[in-house]
Protein backbone atom coordinates (compact mmCIF):
# COMPACT_ATOMS: atom_id res chain seq x y z
CA UNK A 1 0.00 0.00 0.00
CA UNK A 2 1.19 3.52 -0.69
CA UNK A 3 0.35 6.73 1.15
CA UNK A 4 0.53 10.08 -0.67
CA UNK A 5 2.46 12.70 1.32
CA UNK A 6 0.11 15.69 1.55
CA UNK A 7 2.44 18.38 2.88
CA UNK A 8 5.62 18.92 4.91
CA UNK A 9 3.80 18.41 8.23
CA UNK A 10 2.45 15.10 6.96
CA UNK A 11 5.98 14.10 5.88
CA UNK A 12 7.27 14.87 9.39
CA UNK A 13 4.64 12.57 10.90
CA UNK A 14 5.18 9.77 8.38
CA UNK A 15 8.99 9.97 8.68
CA UNK A 16 8.98 9.94 12.49
CA UNK A 17 9.75 6.59 14.02
CA UNK A 18 10.08 6.06 17.77
CA UNK A 19 12.59 3.23 17.33
CA UNK A 20 14.84 5.28 15.05
CA UNK A 21 14.39 3.16 11.94
CA UNK A 22 14.30 4.86 8.56
CA UNK A 23 10.97 4.87 6.72
CA UNK A 24 10.66 3.86 3.04
CA UNK A 25 9.44 6.49 0.57
CA UNK A 26 9.63 7.01 -3.16
CA UNK A 27 9.17 9.78 -5.69
CA UNK A 28 7.16 8.76 -8.73
CA UNK A 29 8.87 9.93 -11.93
CA UNK A 30 7.66 10.26 -15.53
CA UNK A 31 4.03 9.68 -14.67
CA UNK A 32 4.79 6.50 -12.76
CA UNK A 33 7.16 4.91 -15.29
CA UNK A 34 10.04 5.11 -12.81
CA UNK A 35 10.62 5.88 -9.16
CA UNK A 36 13.36 7.22 -6.93
CA UNK A 37 13.46 5.29 -3.64
CA UNK A 38 14.48 6.96 -0.40
CA UNK A 39 14.70 6.08 3.27
CA UNK A 40 13.83 9.07 5.45
CA UNK A 41 13.82 9.73 9.19
CA UNK A 42 12.72 12.98 10.85
CA UNK A 43 14.26 14.17 14.12
CA UNK A 44 11.90 16.52 15.97
CA UNK A 45 14.52 17.72 18.45
CA UNK A 46 16.86 19.14 15.78
CA UNK A 47 14.18 19.73 13.11
CA UNK A 48 16.16 17.79 10.51
CA UNK A 49 15.64 14.94 8.08
CA UNK A 50 18.12 12.14 7.52
CA UNK A 51 17.78 10.84 3.98
CA UNK A 52 19.33 7.83 2.28
CA UNK A 53 19.02 7.92 -1.50
CA UNK A 54 18.66 4.28 -2.54
CA UNK A 55 20.04 4.73 -6.05
CA UNK A 56 23.58 5.33 -4.82
CA UNK A 57 23.25 4.90 -1.03
CA UNK A 58 24.21 8.56 -0.57
CA UNK A 59 23.30 10.13 2.76
CA UNK A 60 22.01 13.61 3.52
CA UNK A 61 21.17 15.30 6.79
CA UNK A 62 19.04 18.33 5.98
CA UNK A 63 17.56 20.92 8.33
CA UNK A 64 13.93 21.60 7.54
CA UNK A 65 14.75 25.18 6.49
CA UNK A 66 17.07 23.85 3.74
CA UNK A 67 14.83 21.06 2.48
CA UNK A 68 13.76 22.84 -0.72
CA UNK A 69 17.34 23.90 -1.51
CA UNK A 70 19.07 20.56 -0.96
CA UNK A 71 16.41 18.03 -1.98
CA UNK A 72 13.49 17.58 -4.37
CA UNK A 73 11.11 16.54 -1.58
CA UNK A 74 9.12 19.80 -1.47
CA UNK A 75 8.75 19.79 -5.25
CA UNK A 76 7.67 16.13 -5.12
CA UNK A 77 5.04 16.93 -2.46
CA UNK A 78 3.75 19.90 -4.48
CA UNK A 79 3.51 17.68 -7.59
CA UNK A 80 1.74 14.91 -5.63
CA UNK A 81 4.39 12.32 -6.40
CA UNK A 82 5.98 11.58 -2.98
CA UNK A 83 4.69 8.38 -1.37
CA UNK A 84 5.36 6.38 1.77
CA UNK A 85 5.58 2.64 1.27
CA UNK A 86 3.34 0.95 3.81
CA UNK A 87 4.10 -2.71 4.50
Amino acid sequence: MKILVKDIEHLKVLASNANGDFVDFYISLSGGLAKSSKRILFFHDIKAFSIINEIDESYQEVHISELSKKTLLIQAIDNKCLFKIEN
